[in-house]
């Protein structure tokens, strides 16, 4: 009751905001919810407001996070990702598992309240990047179209694809019920998984083939947000994950489906312009008073996993590829980052009761995030005018060159 309850203050809610024109500006401005978030739990807390049911903020949170990965897994069709877009296939099959490596032992290594099982959960979190953390900064940059194209596909494939990787390393770090086998809970997940992209993958397929059939009905983009919202409800009944029934039902929706580029596009705004908001004013109410509580070594793996350790290994996996130094550093960059996505899997968590070490998780995964935001602020403008600069260079050495 109370997930449907929650899911349908989600939906509301989302309508709402469809209609106000401040959401556009709020959009764009994730650092600035997110301080308003923290500024509003602040008050909140000081006039001793009741706290909210864990249970249905986890409920809230699915039910943004499946309109993301929903939204993201429509983008794109999985066979023609590596022939249409080399650089976000490496991404996506290279960058993204690497970097979910480094960053789970790092956070081993660093944190010492994580084991390793949480510290790969944590590094889960941290890979989904499904709402890029300054989009603005993408769009305006000088940068060609199909580097502005790679950041916007890599960042829904690894959404899409990546969050069964995340629920799974979430069924890894939790503990099994007394006297069941440790292995139930990654049982259950993986089971859940299956049922879920088997229903949603299933009402994808039907609304693809539906609306290849009925152009009129294609144009709207009415038929995937009813197969990805049918599947998102229909998925708790029959054991399965609201979460991964929806990205399914927009994964195949997207291989399947031969609706244009600006169908596509036109569901990704419409539904990233209202979550994102919404999950930076969520994180900053729920997560963003957990940054107090951090500690050096947190701090310190908090800011190389936005920085380091998330450039590095996408900048390893563009190495081989045939596109010049300045856009392997930009899409190194301004790719990849922790954001809307991995704000909204982590509140999901508050009811994950079973999780071992829940609190440190939830702690450093905030700090990350929190630093992400403020890194993309203050330095998206001093970056891009240095990719504007050395593209300038880089055209004066192909002049001489000719």
């Amino acid at each position: 009751m109370a997930f449907v309850i929650a899911a349908a203050l989600c939906a509301v809610t989302f309508w709402i905001l469809t209609k106000a024109k401040i959401v556009s500006a709020a959009a764009r401005a994730p650092a600035l919810m997110l301080a308003a978030g923290a500024g509003a739990s602040l008050v909140y807390r000081v006039f001793g407001g009741p706290f909210m049911p864990s249970e249905w903020v986890a409920a809230g949170a699915d039910a943004l996070l499946a309109a993301l990965a929903f939204a993201a897994a429509c983008q794109f069709r999985v066979s023609r990702l590596a022939s249409v877009c080399p650089a976000s296939f490496r991404l996506t099959i290279g960058g993204a598992p690497l970097f979910l490596i480094v960053c789970g032992l790092a956070a081993f290594i660093l944190v010492p309240q994580l084991p390793l099982s949480a510290a790969m959960l944590l590094a889960g979190a941290l890979t989904l990047n499904g709402a890029a953390f300054d989009r603005r900064a993408v769009t305006d940059a000088p940068a060609h179209a199909t580097i502005k194209a790679a950041v916007r596909l890599e960042s829904a494939a690894i959404l899409a694809l990546g969050l069964p990787v995340a629920i799974l390393l979430e069924a890894t770090a939790s503990a099994a019920p007394q006297g069941m086998p440790l292995v139930t809970p990654l049982f259950e997940a993986s089971r859940g998984l299956l049922i879920g992209f088997a229903l949603g993958g299933c009402l994808g397929l039907a609304a693809a083939v539906f609306g290849n059939r009925f152009k009129t009905a294609q144009k709207t983009g009415f038929l995937p947000i009813l197969a990805g919202a049918t599947a998102f409800l229909l998925a708790p009944i029959l054991g399965a994950h609201p979460v991964i029934a929806a990205a399914a039902a927009g994964l195949l929706w997207g291989e399947q489906s031969n609706s244009l580029v600006t169908t596509r596009v036109r569901l990704r705004r419409l539904i990233e312009r209202n979550v994102a908001p919404i999950a930076y004013f969520a994180f900053g109410v729920l997560l963003a008073p957990r940054i107090l509580q951090a500690d050096l070594l947190s701090i310190v793996f908090a800011l190389a996993a936005v920085t380091v350790m998330r450039a590095g290994p996408r900048l390893a996996s563009l190495k081989k590829t045939t596109l010049p130094k300045e856009s392997q550093m930009f899409l190194a960059w301004f790719g990849g980052a922790p954001g809307a996505a991995s704000a909204l899997f982590l509140i999901s968590l508050f009811d994950a009761t079973s999780i071992v070490a829940q609190d440190a998780v939830l702690t450093v995964g905030a700090l990350a995030i929190a630093f992400g935001v403020i890194a993309a602020r203050l330095t998206a403008r001093p970056l891009v005018k240095t990719f504007l600069k050395e593209t300038a260079v880089a055209k004066k050495r192909a002049l001489f060159a000719n």
